[in-house]
């Protein structure tokens, strides 16, 4: 990837957007920086959270505080230097590139692996913590960061002529069909599981009770997919869906995409919160251990 130096008139920044941007992306870099934490202690100290599903999302959030640490800094201080001082921050640049790419390819990466996770949990419920136990978790995390750490590589290896957008896009574009194709199959599995409840014998509720835990887990990843979609599709698709950018880049609307494609990586926590009552317990010990409640 080759960043050319941009020339002034490039660098300014409006301070009307400047000082909007620079307020909400601290104010999300904080809440992610506290959310994803609250969310790797949870399941740190949880029993009822020590389940493959949520090692999955442990290792989801670890990928999104590298957008909260590390990205959301870097991002501040070139909205800083280009709000008040003028300056382009062309050298903040390639390590935003790189960790941005990486942590959003990781997101997406994971939830393609929990959407797996969850189709197996739902189809063969009795059968799910054991096969994941055994091997499938490690072979999911394993994907889940192998492929998103080789694609900023690929990116700067390409050649400049080789399409940037093409690695990206098709990232996602995999990534989609695997969520889509494991969605697809879950529902059709419910309804074909709700015509045959009815003839299910008394023995059998400990299994439903089962199921309909593993149902409750895969409508949660489905607010989390639509809220990811929601936050990083607009940017993607402005800037890497044709051959020739739909927008300006660091332009001010380039600058709102990318505060909102950021922006995910602290909505995850209130998603957790707000759906797995498991969640909020956990975040209930952990505050009165915090403050000996």
């Amino acid at each position: 990837m080759n960043f050319s130096l941009e020339n002034a008139h490039n660098c300014f920044l409006p301070r009307n957007h400047g000082i909007g941007l620079i307020t909400i992306n601290a104010i999300v870099s904080v809440l992610g920086l506290l959310g994803n934490l609250l969310v790797c202690m949870a399941i740190v100290i949880s029993p009822r959270l020590r389940r493959s599903s949520y090692y999955l999302l442990f290792s989801l959030a670890i990928a999104d505080l590298i957008v909260t640490m590390v990205c959301e800094p870097l991002y501040l201080e070139s909205l800083l230097k280009r709000t008040f001082f003028n300056e382009c921050a062309t050298s903040l640049e390639i390590p935003y590139t790189i960790l941005s790419t990486l942590s959003c390819s990781a997101s997406v990466f994971h939830l393609a692996a929990i959407s797996f996770d969850r189709l197996i949990a739902v189809v063969f419920p009795i059968r799910h913590e054991h096969l994941m136990n055994k091997c499938g978790v490690r072979i999911l995390l394993i994907i889940s960061w192998a492929f998103p750490i080789s694609i900023p590589i690929l990116i700067f290896v390409l050649p400049p002529s080789f399409p940037q957008g093409f690695t990206a896009m098709g990232t996602f574009a995999f990534c989609y069909f695997v969520i889509i194709l494991s969605y697809t199959l879950i529902v059709v599995f419910l309804l074909i599981y709700k015509k045959k409840r009815r003839q299910m014998k008394a023995g059998t509720v400990s299994v439903n009770m089962t199921a309909r835990t593993e149902v409750r887990v895969a409508v949660m990843l489905a607010f989390v997919i639509g809220v990811f979609t929601a936050c990083w599709v607009p940017v993607m698709t402005a800037m890497f869906a044709s051959s020739k950018p739909l927008m300006k880049r660091n332009g001010p609307l380039h600058m709102w995409l990318r505060t909102l494609s950021l922006s995910n990586s602290a909505m995850n926590f209130f998603i957790y919160s707000a759906v797995i009552r498991d969640f909020r317990d956990a975040y209930a010990g952990i505050f009165r251990k915090m403050f000996r409640l």
